[in-house]
C-alpha cells in the first residue's frame, strides 16, 4: 500500500523527539505558534474564498458562510499572530 504524502505542517508536527530535544524551549515555542499562526490563516482563506468564489459556492450549497464567521476567525488569527 502506498502511503499519502504528508503535509509540510504534518512533517513539522511529527518531528522525532530526538530532534525537538535540539531546539531550545523558545525555538520550540516559536515553531508552535508558527504552526497555530499557519492553522488559522488556512481557516481564513477557506471562509474568504469559498464565500468569494461562485464556482466554491454552488460545489458547497447549503453551507453559507457569514461575515461574523469571517471575523471570528480573523480575531482567532489575530490573537495567535501576536507573539
Amino acid at each position: 500500500m502506498a502511503s499519502e504524502r504528508m503535509s509540510d505542517e504534518e512533517i513539522v508536527q511529527t518531528l522525532p523527539d530526538e530532534i525537538l530535544a535540539l531546539l531550545s524551549a523558545e525555538q520550540r515555542a516559536a515553531l508552535d505558534r508558527i504552526l497555530a499562526r499557519l492553522t488559522a490563516a488556512e481557516k481564513v482563506c477557506g471562509l474568504v474564498s469559498g464565500n468569494f468564489t461562485p464556482k466554491r459556492k454552488t460545489a458547497e450549497k447549503g453551507k453559507r458562510i457569514y461575515w461574523w464567521d469571517v471575523a471570528i476567525a480573523v480575531k482567532e488569527w489575530e490573537k495567535v499572530a501576536k507573539p
